[in-house]
């Protein structure tokens, strides 16, 4: 896990959490941190599946470690990009 990236998703959710509850349309910004959001979710959710398999006996196979390398690679990638649109947005 890149804590850099885990890390800017929750500056950046700190740092428009306010804002944003306030604005009723979505700004850029906003949609970049919701989808950086996600894929946070999304790769955390399915880490802990795969640990919980293997505490449970299991062996993931390869497709099962690359779905989890590209859920972290996304994961990063939005993280980046959420912080790229929301400090230009600043």
């Amino acid at each position: 896990m890149r804590p850099f990236a885990a890390g800017a998703v929750a500056l950046l959710a700190f740092s428009v959490a306010a804002p944003a509850a306030h604005a009723a349309p979505r700004t850029s910004c906003d949609a970049a941190l919701a989808t950086a959001q996600k894929a946070d979710r999304d790769y955390n959710a399915m880490k802990a599946d795969l640990l919980r398999s293997i505490a449970d006996g299991g062996h993931p196979d390869a497709s099962q470690r690359r779905e989890l390398q590209q859920a972290e690679s996304l994961r990063n990638s939005t993280a980046t990009e959420a912080e790229h649109v929301c400090a230009g947005a600043s």
